[in-house]
């Protein structure tokens, strides 16, 4: 009777034990992943900074969370110029001159710890420049939770062709970086971006420029697209 007992106790013990030991490695609050339906992945990195890095090198270090192309590319070039990168950018409070764009709508700047979609406008990049920060150019996709890209449409550009496409937004007050799963039109993705309930969505450079990658909550590098480009220009980068 008492062995009874005792064997009864330990398989309750053990019911109670939710512990998981497939993977003893510590963890950490690196990035937070969601799904939004079979549609989007959400990518919420838990960092402090955002930068910019030049050149086709992908960039790398402990520090980096997430990391991917931001401003498109002007020409396929062996070497890098600033004016190969589509429209003005700063970064560390250096502003350069970018080739001109004239598909490219927004702005996207950090500084003070803050983060601002704007309309394209110099003077947003000078505040990020006066404030050390960063900020760089692209397509805006959705501004005050309105489709915004529309003034892009009558351009001969690649928003016509199906891609992966992937976009820096705000939804619900937190930053993060949405992808497509699969190959869909522009309009289809700025479509779904609104039906999650995004507040703000600017374009990243996606199509042939489509490497990507994050760190996990265990420190192992992912990577989401894993097409690296001799020819990049740029990267955008969040920082623990």
């Amino acid at each position: 009777m008492k062995l009874l007992y005792i064997c009864s106790l330990f398989l309750l013990m053990a019911a109670c034990d939710t512990t998981s030991s497939s993977d003893p490695r510590p963890q950490y609050d690196n990035m937070t992943i969601e799904d939004y339906d079979t549609l989007l992945t959400v990518y919420y990195p838990n960092f402090s900074t955002i930068e910019m890095a030049y050149g086709s090198t992908v960039p790398t270090g402990d520090d980096i969370l997430f990391c991917c192309g931001a401003a498109f590319t002007a020409e396929c070039l062996k070497h890098f110029t600033h004016t190969n990168i589509r429209c003005n950018h700063v970064n560390n409070g250096h502003f350069y001159h970018g080739s001109d764009e004239p598909v490219c709508n927004g702005a996207f700047t950090f500084y003070d710890g803050e983060w601002h979609f704007d309309r394209i406008s110099d003077s947003v990049l000078h505040a990020a420049a006066h404030h050390k920060g960063m900020g760089f150019c692209q397509v805006l996709t959705i501004f005050e939770g309105e489709i915004a890209y529309t003034d892009t449409l009558n351009q001969d550009f690649w928003i016509h062709k199906d891609y992966v496409f992937r976009a820096l937004c705000e939804k619900d007050g937190k930053l993060c970086i949405i992808e497509s799963k699969d190959k869909i039109p522009y309009g289809t993705f700025a479509q779904y971006l609104q039906d999650f309930g995004v507040t703000y969505a600017i374009n990243l450079d996606m199509g042939g420029w489509s490497h990507a990658w994050y760190r996990d909550n265990y420190n192992d590098v992912i990577e989401t697209n894993n097409k690296p480009i001799r020819f990049a220009t740029n990267w955008l980068l969040f920082k623990k």
